[in-house]
């Protein structure tokens, strides 16, 4: 629901809090790809304002006009050398099952009701992983989108 909290913030125009994000787990607060997934909210955005707590277990999100535009972004990755991976191929870290990076897709689906209402068309260029089932989780592929997605 994060993304999807972050889309409506923006379209509605309404600070959004959250509060004691994995807050119970060994490993707490935000992983790498819901910030990188932050960024990109910046980025797509003009005036936004984000907040992180130390911990990480808190966001405080206030929403900026959704500009569009020409953009790089790049998608966390772990490399080959990365000891996160366990027998499976999965990402996740040594102290707990935290998954590290998600694909192109996880970040596509996430911005997908946002495009059409930036002041200029959005034109992103993606650097990270296309295949959905790299991860361990099943991502939409940049190819299901290509198949399935209307162009917005």
């Amino acid at each position: 629901q994060f993304r999807q909290r972050l889309a409506v913030s923006i379209l509605s125009q309404k600070p959004l809090l959250i509060k004691n994000i994995r807050a119970d787990s060994l490993s707490p607060g935000l992983r790498p790809y819901e910030i990188s997934f932050l960024r990109l909210m910046d980025l797509m955005t003009n005036g936004s304002r984000i907040e992180i707590n130390a911990t990480g277990t808190q966001v405080r999100f206030l929403p900026g006009i959704l500009t569009g535009g020409e953009m790089e972004h790049d998608c966390p990755v772990g490399s080959s050398t990365d000891d996160d991976d366990d027998d499976d191929g999965n990402n996740y870290d040594d102290d707990s099952d935290r998954l590290q990076y998600r694909s192109i897709g996880w970040f596509l689906e996430g911005i997908l009701p946002l495009a059409p209402f930036g002041k200029n068309d959005l034109t992103i260029t993606w650097t990270g992983i296309t295949d959905g089932t790299c991860c361990g989780v099943d991502d939409p592929s940049v190819d299901y989108f290509k198949a399935s997605a209307l162009p917005v």
